[in-house]
């Protein structure tokens, strides 16, 4: 059963972006056996399904979705300890991940708290393999619990079943597109592991007794200058994927701009400082047109007033990646998605 089926809900309210269009119908669900009810129910109108979490990764289009938006609100943490250092740590997909981290943090333990501070639920984490200041969830999950839409069935993915890239995942492609991830599972230690490789984390090497709560309290300061309050404006934080290249368009791009950031990747491709390229090559920091702009403290991050229509961002984004092309010949990706 179902607590409820609504109609022609606007998405802009629950969304980050603020922006965009109406669902035809959107069911928020509490319980695997709702979530399982609410395919049935899609399946039955012969309609497409989204997932909805926290809505801090999606931009709605101005024509809404026809179709059936399950709002995830299934929770739960669990934690078990699988030695004396480590414990997996289970939270259910419609837990807020930042309050996960929290109490984390809280309960001393180490691997999630350079994520703090990161708006979204759980069960968005894995799709994006979201990503800070040097870590990538991939890095602490075990496993994802899916349930298989065509089946109801659920399935527990390995880590290395869940194929993580930069930004990627098999969530995004249509290997895992039947799935509908329930809750994840990390591994996290109680021993002091800090990753502290991010420039404006180094400062933290020189203190002395170094526990996740400090870590998790500069990442959150960190994050409160670069990036602005998704409560206020419409944004979804980073839009744009940095580039990954092979190594002949960075030695292309280095001669022709040397000061700029290349990171060697771990399959011997080159990762890009977008930022970088946007700030410095491009001089658009700040830039805004109309009721668009980047932030002025962060130039990977789009942000729009109140009101503002996805034509008008969509409009923006295609100037900004024109600009970078015609600076650089790279073709950047939007990392937000699209729901139309």
């Amino acid at each position: 059963m179902l607590s409820a089926i609504l109609e022609n809900v606007s998405l802009a309210l629950y969304t980050t972006f603020k922006a965009g269009g109406v669902a035809r119908y959107f069911i928020p669900v509490t319980t695997p056996d709702e979530l399982r009810a609410a395919v049935d129910f899609a399946t039955t109108k012969q309609l497409p399904l989204f997932v909805l979490g926290g809505g801090s990764n999606v931009l709605v289009s101005d024509a809404g979705y026809d179709g059936v938006v399950v709002y995830m609100q299934v929770r739960g943490v669990s934690y078990t300890d699988v030695s004396e250092t480590q414990v997996e740590v289970t939270a259910a997909a419609g837990e807020v991940f930042d309050d996960l981290i929290a109490e984390t943090t809280k309960r001393g333990i180490w691997g999630l708290e350079n994520l703090s501070a990161i708006p979204g639920t759980v069960g968005a984490t894995p799709v994006q393999n979201v990503g800070a200041y040097g870590v990538e969830v991939a890095d602490s999950i075990v496993s994802v619990t899916v349930m298989n839409r065509l089946t109801g069935g659920i399935e527990v993915l390995t880590n290395a079943e869940c194929h993580f890239g930069y930004r990627d995942s098999c969530f995004k492609h249509e290997r895992g597109a039947t799935y509908i991830i329930t809750a994840v599972t990390f591994l996290l230690s109680r021993v002091p592991q800090p990753q502290l490789s991010y420039a404006d984390l180094a400062l933290l090497e020189a203190h002395e007794e170094l526990t996740p709560d400090i870590i998790r309290a500069a990442v959150t300061d960190i994050r409160a200058a670069k990036f602005p309050d998704w409560t206020v404006v419409g944004t979804a934080g980073s839009f744009f994927k940095n580039p990954i290249i092979i190594n002949e368009e960075a030695d292309r791009l280095h001669a022709r701009y040397p000061e700029l950031p290349l990171y060697p990747t771990a399959d011997g491709q080159v990762k890009v400082s977008l930022g970088i390229i946007l700030d410095k090559i491009c001089g658009l920091r700040g830039y805004t047109k109309g009721t668009v702009g980047l932030y002025e403290k962060q130039a990977l991050v789009l942000v729009a007033a109140v009101g503002t229509t996805t034509k008008e961002i969509l409009a923006f984004a295609d100037e900004i990646r024109e600009r970078v092309y015609e600076k650089t010949q790279l073709v950047i990706e939007h990392e937000v998605n699209l729901l139309k």
